[in-house]
C-alpha cells in the first residue's frame, strides 16, 4: 500500500514489479446504499474486552466516553448500515460463553436509531474464556445463505488472538469456492484493537488466498488496526463493490502513456500496470487531476 492524495480514494495498493511491470490499484471510496447487500458487525465479547467495554464499573458511575467499544461501534454501525440494503446491520457479541465458541444477538440497528443503541457487552451469556472466530463467519454465513443474499459485508471487532485459525482458514477456502462458482460477493473485515491483538494474525488471513488457485479471483479478507486508522470509512476501502460509477477517467503514467481508460462508466476498484521504474500516475476523475505516488 501506498500513501493516496485523494479522499476520493479509498486504499491505493502497488506490488512488487513482475517481468518489468508493476500491478497498481486504486479503489474509490463509495458512499452510496448498495441494494440486496447485507451488512453484519461483530464485537468481541471475551473477558480481555471488559476494560474496554468498562464493564467493571457500574453504568451509573460511568463517564461519558468510558466504554470505548460502544462509542466506535456507534459509529462504525451508522456508516455501514448507511451502505446496507436496507439501511441496517445485524449485530452479534462474538467469543462469549465458557468456551468462546458462543454467540450472542444483538439484533438489527438502523442508521436512525445507531447513535443512541445500547452496546455493554453480553448479558445473557458470560464473558468469553477464549477467542474462536470461525462461528461467527458460520453464524453469518449461515444467517444470510437461505435468503439468497449475493452480496454480504462482515465487521469483526477484536482484542484477542484466534484458536481456531487452521479450521477458519479451511472454512475460507470453502467460501471462496463458492464465490468463484456462483459469483457471490462477500468480504471479511477485522478491526484489531487494544494493545493485545495479534497483528501476524490479521496479516495471515489478509493474505490467506496468496499462492493459492484463488489468488487472482478472490480478496475476502482485509485487516485493521483501529489505532492507525484515520476516519470510519477506511473499514470498507479496500472492498470491490462491483458497482459502475458514472463518468470517465484516464490514468497516464509519469511519461505521458496511457495505462487506464474508460469513457463510459468505471469500477470503484480500477486495476492496470506500468513500467517498474514508473514513480507516479496521474488520474483524471470527477472533474480533478490527481498526481497519484506509486512509491
Amino acid at each position: 500500500m501506498t500513501k493516496k492524495t485523494s479522499e476520493l480514494f479509498g486504499k491505493v495498493n502497488v506490488y512488487d514489479p513482475a517481468e518489468g511491470k508493476k500491478r497498481v490499484e486504486i479503489y474509490i471510496r463509495l458512499n452510496q446504499r448498495l441494494e440486496g447487500m447485507k451488512m453484519g458487525i461483530a464485537v468481541d465479547g471475551s473477558a480481555s474486552m471488559m476494560q474496554n467495554f468498562s464493564a467493571q464499573v457500574p453504568p451509573a458511575f460511568r463517564q461519558p466516553g468510558d466504554n470505548q467499544v460502544e462509542t466506535v461501534t456507534r459509529t462504525l454501525t451508522q456508516y455501514l448500515s448507511s451502505l446496507s440494503g436496507d439501511g441496517s446491520s445485524k449485530l452479534i457479541y462474538w467469543a462469549v460463553g465458557p468456551g468462546g465458541k458462543e454467540i450472542e444477538e444483538i439484533g438489527n440497528v438502523s442508521v436512525e436509531n445507531a447513535m443512541e443503541a445500547k452496546f455493554d457487552g453480553p448479558a445473557a451469556k458470560q464473558w468469553g474464556t477464549k477467542t474462536f472466530l470461525l462461528p461467527v463467519l458460520k453464524y453469518y454465513m449461515e444467517e444470510y445463505q437461505d435468503q439468497g443474499t449475493n452480496w454480504v459485508f462482515l465487521l469483526i471487532i477484536t482484542d484477542g488472538i484466534f484458536e481456531d485459525m487452521a479450521e477458519t482458514k479451511n472454512y475460507c477456502m470453502e467460501i471462496a469456492k463458492e464465490m468463484v462458482e456462483t459469483g457471490r460477493k462477500l468480504k471479511f473485515v477485522i478491526v484489531g484493537v487494544g494493545s493485545e491483538v495479534d497483528k501476524e494474525q490479521i496479516d495471515e488471513l489478509d493474505d490467506m488466498f496468496d499462492g493459492t488457485e484463488f489468488e487472482d479471483d478472490v480478496d475476502l479478507w482485509d485487516g485493521k488496526l483501529a489505532n492507525r486508522m484515520i476516519d470510519i470509512p477506511e473499514v470498507t476501502d479496500e472492498v470491490d463493490w462491483g458497482v459502475t460509477l458514472p463518468g470517465t477517467v484516464r490514468i497516464t503514467d509519469d511519461q505521458g502513456n496511457e495505462v487506464y481508460s474508460k469513457t463510459d462508466g468505471f469500477p470503484n476498484r480500477m486495476e492496470f500496470k506500468v513500467d517498474e521504474g514508473a514513480t507516479s500516475v496521474t488520474v483524471e476523475i470527477a472533474g480533478q487531476v490527481i498526481e497519484q505516488p506509486l512509491e
